[in-house]
């Protein structure tokens, strides 16, 4: 199966973007293959509301291409989940967003979840990881105490962190990457659409 990738920032070049796919084959199903495609006009990172909306457009153009172009599912790289709605009623595979991912998996792991927020600003994050794991932990540990059982981590600059925090603080923490993967071959490999009563076909009937 193809698993395509749908990056919503400009902020990211073919390097980084490559280390990524790179981290979801090692988890990836032995037959899945990954691509990508990045929005040629937007935002470096989607970090407040304007963003996020000038993101969205973008982002169904690239979810219109990506199904014309043979994806058997298609995951918008972003916790934010720019265009999520918008883009399920433009194709036929499923869309899925990492953000809608981790709430969903988080209930089936504690009774009072919560996102944990990126603690620098996106494009930060990558460049001291440890720096990022640590400030991140501490963040976790603050959460627990405030009654908060299961997390997720509320940004894709976040990738491959969801494990080693994992082990660190024995509490069950949810990677965009790992999640958003695992349930986008999940509706591939069972063959799962959106419903359209849910997402109604675009353009509306009397429009096309």
């Amino acid at each position: 199966m193809r698993i395509h990738l749908a990056v919503p920032i400009t902020g990211l070049d073919d390097a980084a973007i490559r280390l990524r796919t790179d981290f979801l084959e090692t988890i990836a199903r032995s037959r899945t293959q990954i691509t990508y495609t990045r929005i040629k006009e937007g935002p470096p990172a989607i970090e407040s509301p304007v963003d996020h909306t000038q993101a969205s457009a973008e982002v169904l153009k690239l979810v219109t291409a990506a199904e014309a172009d043979g994806a058997d599912a298609i995951i918008i790289w972003c916790a934010g989940d720019p265009g999520l709605e918008a883009a399920r009623t433009l194709v036929d595979v499923p869309v899925v967003g990492p953000g809608e991912s981790m709430r969903l998996l988080a209930q089936l792991l504690g009774h009072n979840p919560a996102a944990v927020p990126a603690p620098l600003p996106v494009l930060e994050l990558r460049r001291d990881t440890a720096k990022t794991l640590r400030l991140t932990e501490k963040t976790i540990k603050t959460l627990q105490q405030s009654g908060h059982d299961a997390f997720y981590l509320d940004c894709l600059g976040m990738f491959a962190m969801g494990k080693p925090l994992r082990d660190t603080t024995g509490l069950p923490v949810i990677d965009p990457a790992e999640a958003s993967l695992q349930v986008a071959e999940a509706m591939a490999h069972l063959g799962l659409r959106h419903s359209r009563t849910a997402y109604p076909k675009y353009p509306p009937p009397h429009r096309r």
